[in-house]
């Protein structure tokens, strides 16, 4: 039978201890860095982009680098019917191994390949020159055709040797023994509801979806959960996280719950994710900056960046003749989202048609004097949450000539009922969910099914009684989000196995989507480099008079 390998090496599945040839063990700085820029860039010691022959089509720097197709952890993947096998140093220099059976995602009717490294010999330095110049596997098997033929000097062949031998499997920070620490975020402020919705739930579901404790030194190890509690004052959490990080090493960061009602800030979070190169999996924050760097976070939206981008559309495709005069923006100074919406909002109207619109921001608790100058030229923008929003719009009733209100939904949580009557007629709601008609039914039936499966841990002689399900709509949509963050975790973290690897974790949570079932996003998309599951939203309107019901305007969109 024919066997197949792809790209830039065609190795194995599975490895077990680096038995690295005896020449090739001390590299140097020069090495490693040459080696890391052919796996990624296709680029030589010169910055000349390397060239190979793959059918017939030649291929040209970053095009035929090894990440294409092995990915960055160098763990491979698939491509089609045909799997990629990992090229990770302690890998790729033992012989190969038959791989533990797995049901592949695939299509009907379409099988994947067995691949030549489940069968073949440790590569040496020479075979794998050879398999990388004239597709030739160690034991003399030709690799398939999707497979590039280079032409690499030696001292390539052995900087790539060097840079695969730095991708660590089996190995990361949080991993102890057969145990790996995972944490979540939560703040002292949340509620006792917000509480069962957030940690409390995910704790069961990860304990319950863990790798059962074994003396198996093959098998997968056992996930264990730490409830990270920081303080209620962001500035602080740099050196709290890193403290937590000191005292008990973690390998990931699953969801997260902060503030009152468990969706508040989470920059600093975020950044502490990035610094520490450490996976942070889909936590409950709509404090999200969309143009700051996430290669290690994944958000389940834009969050406040998304709606800072549908309303800056809007007041684009509704601008009066002139164009704006100005946009006033109401915001609480003390939500993290509020400031990320009103900063990337300005920004975005800064840099387009409207940088003649004066931008004035407002605290809520002043008395709006300016609002009664406000006429058909002018726009007023909402960042408030739901309470705030609630007693702002009722003691301050909108001016008779005022043309445009535009009122951020992830700030209110979505409750859209929270804007006084008076405004409801002016007003458009930035909307990334599925209507509430439609989501919460279904998150409510797929989190009761979750919720059953659940065994909570209990004392002898004192069980305790399963979570109840969330009865108010902010809180159940915490609990489905928090549940999908825990599955699409747990599919990742189950697949990684004993290959424990943060970049590999990372590639293994762009496919694992498919787990997100209890969001209220009506797309719920991941894959190679992206880290927002949900792009897009609607808007909407109160409805004919009494206003008591909100209606889409137009389609659901993805704005810029």
């Amino acid at each position: 039978m024919r066997r197949r390998a792809t790209s830039c090496m065609a190795l194995l599945l599975v490895g077990t201890a680096l038995a690295w040839p005896p020449r090739a063990a001390a590299q140097d700085p020069a090495s490693l860095a040459l080696g890391a820029r052919l796996y990624r860039a296709g680029l030589r010691a010169d910055r000349r982009p390397v060239r190979a022959e793959r059918s017939g089509v030649v291929l040209e720097g970053r095009e035929a680098a090894c990440i294409q197709c092995h990915r960055a952890s160098g763990m491979g993947g698939a491509e089609g019917s045909t799997a990629v096998p990992p090229i990770a140093g302690g890998v790729l220099f033992a012989p190969g191994q038959q791989a533990r059976p797995r049901v592949a995602r695939v299509f009907a009717r379409l099988t994947r390949q067995t691949p030549t490294s489940e069968s073949r010999p440790a590569y040496t330095l020479d075979t794998l020159q050879r398999a990388l110049n004239e597709g030739l596997a160690p034991d003399g098997r030709t690799l398939d055709t999707l497979m590039p033929r280079y032409r690499l000097q030696s001292d390539e062949v052995r900087a790539l040797a060097a840079y695969t031998t730095s991708l660590q499997i089996g190995t990361a920070p949080g991993l102890q023994g057969n145990t790996l620490h995972l944490a979540t975020i939560e703040t002292g402020a949340a509620t006792p509801a917000v509480q069962q919705a957030g940690p409390e739930l995910l704790a069961q579901c990860l304990a319950q979806r863990s790798p059962r404790p074994t003396s198996d030194a093959e098998a997968a190890p056992t996930w264990v959960l730490h409830r990270w509690t920081l303080s209620s004052q962001p500035q602080h959490w740099p050196d709290e996280l890193a403290a937590l990080q000191r005292a008990q090493p973690v390998f990931a960061i699953v969801s997260g719950t902060t503030g009152a009602h468990g969706r508040g800030a989470w920059q600093a979070v975020q950044q502490h994710c990035e610094r520490e190169a450490m996976p942070c999996v889909l936590p409950n924050t709509a404090a999200v900056d969309d143009l700051q760097p996430s290669h290690w976070t994944f958000h389940f939206s834009r969050g406040a960046s998304l709606d800072a981008a549908t309303m800056a559309d809007r007041l684009a495709e509704q601008a009066p003749r002139g164009g704006w005069r100005s946009l006033h923006l109401v915001a609480d100074p003390q939500s993290e989202s509020a400031r990320i919406g009103t900063r990337r909002l300005t920004e975005r109207l800064r840099g387009g048609a409207a940088a003649e619109t004066e931008i004035v921001l407002h605290p809520p608790d002043t008395h709006p004097a300016w609002l009664a100058g406000l006429g058909p030229r002018d726009a007023l923008a909402l960042w408030l949450p739901a309470a705030a929003l609630q007693r702002w719009s009722t003691r301050h009733p909108p001016p008779p000539g005022l043309a445009q209100v535009l009122v951020s939904g992830e700030l209110i949580e979505l409750e859209a009922q929270a804007l006084a009557p008076g405004w409801r007629a002016l007003a458009q709601i930035t909307w990334p969910y599925d209507p509430a008609e439609r989501h919460l039914p279904r998150i409510a039936a797929n989190v009761s099914k979750g919720l059953d499966s659940l065994q909570p841990p209990g004392q002898p002689g004192q069980p305790q009684q399963p979570l109840p399900l969330a009865r108010s709509a902010a809180l159940l949509r915490l609990q489905g989000h928090t549940y999908s963050a825990c599955e699409v975790a747990a599919h990742a973290l189950r697949r990684m196995g004993q290959r424990v690897s943060r970049a590999y974790l990372v590639e293994l949570l762009e496919s694992a989507e498919e787990a997100a079932t209890t969001t209220a996003y009506p797309r719920f998309t991941l894959g190679p480099g992206r880290r927002l599951g949900s792009q897009g939203t609607w808007l909407m309107r109160f409805s004919a008079p009494p206003g008591a019901r909100l209606q889409p305007i137009g389609t659901w969109f993805v704005p810029d």
